[in-house]
């Protein structure tokens, strides 16, 4: 079902093309996050990368960062960032998904495919030095480890964040 996106008075001094942008991503991001409801609001933040709100009547706003760089091109926020926020929408409206931001990025991991996973955890804690240089197979392991600590917190483990963190640092380190 597409999606029926309303702008923000700010996000409509954008170019179309770039709102176009931004509307793919959320088409291509929204399959695997059932939960979120296909009516939104997208504003533009300067300060951070994004923001979800949902009110008590269901409304959604998302708010993500998006400008012109110095050198005249658009800067997107990417499919992890937009992914990590549907997250927080999800943790809102879906039972059994705790609330949190390492756990918005443990179950974000484990519902995105790799191609999606497009940069570093936003606040699980990953080896100095992987957020810079963040590679296809870091997205592909992420994801993988992720889907077992989401078996392992079902089978009955806590600390199942803890575990992903201590998990990709031994499986990255000497790459």
């Amino acid at each position: 079902m597409p999606l029926a996106i309303q702008w923000t008075r700010t996000a409509l001094a954008l170019p179309e093309s770039v709102r176009e942008e931004l509307k793919s991503r959320l088409e291509r991001l929204h399959q695997f996050f059932p939960e979120m409801k296909t009516g939104m609001k997208i504003g533009i933040t300067r300060s951070l990368d994004g923001l979800a709100f949902q009110s008590e009547s269901g409304l959604v706003k998302l708010m993500l960062e998006v400008r012109r760089t110095r050198k005249g091109t658009w800067k997107y926020p990417t499919y992890w960032t937009i992914a990590h926020e549907l997250m927080h929408l999800a943790q809102f409206n879906a039972h059994g998904i705790p609330s949190g931001e390492r756990a918005c990025d443990v179950f974000a991991l484990a519902r995105l495919p790799p191609e999606f996973i497009d940069d570093s955890p936003s606040y699980l804690v990953v080896p100095r030095g992987r957020r810079s240089r963040w590679l296809p197979r870091d997205a592909k392991m992420a994801h993988e480890i992720a889907t077992e600590a989401l078996e392992l917190r079902r089978k009955g483990l806590r600390r199942y964040a803890s575990w992903w963190e201590a998990e990709f640092e031994t499986r990255t380190r000497g790459r």
